[in-house]
């Protein structure tokens, strides 16, 4: 149940960045450098105070912050705290200059569109801290009010209708390494999975000429 549990929050986490962010935008993971080691109630107000600091910066420059972030406690060492931001694209300089209790390590996305990768490193390198309940965040990870939540669409398909390889919209293809077939262990039902991906180079369908 844990598994099914991480693969669930693993794939609404994709869904919300997918439909969010694109190539350029940012992962980025804020941590705590030297001898500064604050305990999670300290951690968690310098991140709220950094946020809220990072939303005024974007203000300035005429954009609307948005971000979603789960936040880790490493298991080695002296087992800091770190968080794991997924935002929109600013001069990463900026960043950089309003958290000033250590380093923020920067990723750029890709230009996919897909983060399915992303989304599952994010859910597997924090649920740990997440399970230990010491950060007291009572979600996997939080995003900002201003995001995208995209809502699953659920279709009962008749056995007869069922295909084992799915087919692709017009203008999309299907990510064929990340289609995964199965029966679900809580309710005994097959369940597919798979990703469309966008052609934007996809000329529109023309238009079919009737004969007089």
């Amino acid at each position: 149940m844990e598994k099914i549990n991480e693969d669930n929050a693993a794939r609404k986490l994709r869904w919300i960045i997918n439909a969010n962010f694109k190539g350029g935008d940012f992962h980025m993971i804020p941590g705590f450098s030297g001898n500064f080691n604050p305990g999670p109630e300290e951690a968690r107000r310098l991140f709220r105070n950094f946020i809220r600091c990072v939303q005024n910066a974007y203000r300035k420059k005429g954009k609307e912050f948005k971000y979603v972030f789960a936040v880790e406690r490493g298991s080695r060492g002296q087992k800091k705290i770190h968080f794991h931001v997924v935002c929109n694209y600013i001069d990463p300089r900026i960043l950089s200059d309003l958290w000033p209790w250590g380093r923020i390590k920067f990723f750029p996305l890709d230009n996919s569109g897909q983060y399915v990768e992303l989304a599952s490193y994010i859910i597997k390198r924090t649920s740990k801290t997440f399970r230990r309940g010491e950060m007291s965040y009572k979600k996997r990870y939080s995003p900002s009010r201003n995001l995208i939540i995209p809502e699953p669409e659920n279709e009962v398909v008749p056995r007869s209708k069922w295909l084992k390889e799915p087919r692709a919209a017009w203008g999309y293809y299907i990510e064929k390494d990340k289609t995964v077939n199965g029966i679900s262990k809580v309710t005994g039902y097959p369940y597919q999975f798979y990703s469309m991906v966008k052609l934007s180079d996809r000329p529109p369908r023309k238009a079919q000429k009737k004969k007089e």
